[in-house]
């Protein structure tokens, strides 16, 4: 599983090597999430900051590759990405 907007070397990589790839993304109707559903990617909805949707979008793979933008929302809220991590687990 990869996030939609920051895994695109990633998916391109194992597409090629033939794996299935799942990417999770905030918004499944975005211009990225499009392009990937294209390749035959197949898309999770979710957010780093909804544990439940972290469990849903992580059930059944094998490994996840996570980077996010913790910043993004302000330094006040940099451990929510704590989230991704247990709903992982």
């Amino acid at each position: 599983m990869l996030t939609v907007s920051k895994g695109g070397a990633c998916v391109e990589a194992l597409l090629t090597r033939g794996h299935q790839v799942r990417a999770l993304t905030r918004n499944s109707t975005s211009p990225a999430a499009k392009r990937l559903r294209e390749q035959g990617v197949e898309i999770a909805v979710g957010d780093f900051t909804d544990h439940d949707s972290l469990v849903r979008a992580a059930r059944g793979v094998d490994a996840v590759y996570a980077m996010s933008t913790p910043y993004e929302e302000g330094a006040e809220k940099v451990d929510r990405s704590g989230h991704y991590h247990n709903g992982c687990r």
